[in-house]
């Protein structure tokens, strides 16, 4: 599977994306949602995190751009929340408008296995 990251906290990304190849899955980790929204649709993904609290254009847009890529792209949407946003806001707002998955952080290998997993589901 290819799996698009988009993260503007460097460790993260890099963090994730080891996280993810580790289970198999070929990753491309880019740091904006502007780069992240042109990866996809240039380039096919199965499936795309994001973090949602990133400057610029955020994890919202991000979802509501690929929600919009053909073919159906699994979203994951992940948080640990901010000052203006909890965590449990970010999830319901992701949710809403179409991410398949909100992953909240911090998490485990097995969780970022399952999102993906759950994600690639929901966008067949």
């Amino acid at each position: 599977m290819r799996v698009l990251i988009i993260d503007d906290d460097d460790g993260l990304r890099r963090s994730m994306g080891m996280v993810i190849e580790s289970l198999g899955h070929e990753c491309v980790l880019v740091p904006s949602v502007v780069e992240g929204i042109a990866r996809a649709e240039a380039e096919r993904f199965d499936v795309a995190v994001t973090d949602m609290n990133m400057p610029g254009l955020d994890g919202l847009e991000a979802v509501k751009a690929l929600r919009n890529i053909t073919p159906p792209i699994g979203i994951v949407a992940m948080s640990g929340g901010s000052i203006r946003s909890s965590a449990e806001d970010y999830s319901v707002l992701a949710l809403n408008m179409g991410a398949g998955v909100f992953l909240p952080k911090p998490f485990k290998r097995a969780d970022v296995a399952q999102a993906i997993a759950e994600a690639v589901a929901k966008a067949k």
